[in-house]
């Protein structure tokens, strides 16, 4: 017959390793992001950086808890907008590489930014446990558009980050509008 205590840290330890294994899972997301903004020629020193603390702080918070998973959820969910945007608005238009920091590019840029911070506060509000996670949530998506944005420059990927914080705030809460 096993020892309980031995028995107790063999279960702690599969526990934990199951925990470890579904925080990783999110690099089948997030690592090829992170290729198709290496691929590009420009910015790739930066795009290494954000991919790595993004990739750190997905699994980080998803191995925390529960809480954690879904803000990495619906921060990935909302910069995903950003960083397509971001990526696209290079091919379409190389010359907001060099735009300065008040023009149409940043412009863009916050109003992408605005419609990621709307997901985020749509995501939270459906969300059973309203715990205040949206920071959480606004920092991963800040993350993930960093990786889109960040060859237009530092004033693009500001503008984005102002933006996400700007449509989290103005989008009202659809559970409230009633009231």
């Amino acid at each position: 017959m096993e020892n309980l205590e031995a028995l107790a840290k063999r279960g702690l330890r599969a526990y934990e390793l199951g925990r470890l294994r579904m925080a990783l899972r999110v690099g089948l997301v997030l690592i090829p992001a992170v290729v198709v903004c290496l691929l590009e020629p420009v910015g790739r020193v930066c795009c290494a950086g954000c991919g790595v603390l993004l990739l750190g702080a997905a699994v980080w918070l998803r191995f925390r808890d529960r809480v954690g998973v879904e803000s990495v959820t619906s921060g990935l969910l909302a910069g995903a907008i950003p960083l397509v945007a971001g990526l696209a608005l290079v091919e379409f238009d190389p010359g907001c590489a060099a735009a300065p920091a008040f023009s149409c590019c940043t412009l863009f840029s916050v109003l992408v930014g605005g419609a990621a911070g709307a997901v985020v506060a749509l995501r939270e509000a459906s969300a059973k446990s309203r715990s205040g996670n949206w920071l959480l949530a606004a920092g991963v998506a800040a993350l993930a558009a960093s990786l889109g944005c960040i060859r237009l420059g530092l004033a693009s990927v500001l503008a984005v980050t102002l933006g996400i914080v700007v449509g989290r705030a103005a989008t009202p809460n659809p559970a409230r509008v009633g009231e």
